[in-house]
């Protein structure tokens, strides 16, 4: 009797460490497939940004070459920047037929990619409203604000996009990236940024522009 129970304790030991390794292999396994699936979706969502980039590319060559827009990437971002002076009158909102025509062109590849997310920039130099518009825009933050709006009003009212995934912000003069000094300077201040990507990757960006503020 004794030597039954001491044989069914074995047997249960043996049960036991075997379900304990199956567990951790089964575990292993799963955690194994989670990173594997991570992994074949960032290669799907670089391969995505990649080929729109090209073809961003060939349709914005020439307007690349007058200066009126500028394609940059950055990690897994695509900016596209609007010249200020092409794209609106001095302390206006309203967009130029020059800065349509970019728009147009640009969103002759974006429909292509319906699953992308977009954050429209308003940026701005740092001359103060002249006292003749301050009735319009009290600061460059207002003025800023209406050129992204801008932007967006006019995609939205031409192009099937959907507009949960279009974010719009205007930073004033907060984001320079040129002196201020110079006339130069300030005209390539003065512009709107249309940056595009994965969810993920416009959240942070976006995130990271506004604790480079406080």
């Amino acid at each position: 009797m004794k030597l039954q129970l001491f044989v069914c304790a074995i047997v249960c030991v043996a049960l036991s460490v075997g379900c304990a390794k199956k567990s951790t292999v089964d575990r292993l396994n799963d955690e194994l497939a989670q990173k594997n699936a991570e992994i074949n979706r960032l290669e799907s969502e670089l391969t995505t940004q990649q080929r729109m980039n090209e073809e961003l590319r060939s349709e914005l060559s020439g307007l690349e070459d007058e200066n009126r827009v500028l394609i940059e990437t950055n990690k897994d971002l695509t900016h596209v920047t609007l010249d200020g002076a092409a794209t609106f009158a001095s302390a206006r909102a309203s967009l130029r037929a020059s800065a349509k025509e970019v728009l147009d062109r640009l969103w002759t590849v974006m429909q292509n990619y319906p699953d992308r997310w977009i954050l429209i920039e308003g940026h701005t130099d740092d001359q103060p409203i002249r006292p003749d518009f301050t009735w319009k825009y009290k600061s460059n933050w207002e003025l800023s604000s209406a050129r992204a709006h801008a932007v967006l009003h006019y995609i939205l009212d031409k192009y099937s996009v959907d507009p949960a995934k279009i974010k719009v912000v205007g930073y004033g003069e907060q984001h320079p990236i040129a002196d201020n000094s110079s006339a130069e300077g300030r005209a390539a201040n003065r512009r709107v940024v249309i940056t595009i990507g994965s969810k993920h990757d416009v959240e942070m960006h976006e995130k990271s522009r506004i604790s480079s503020t406080e």
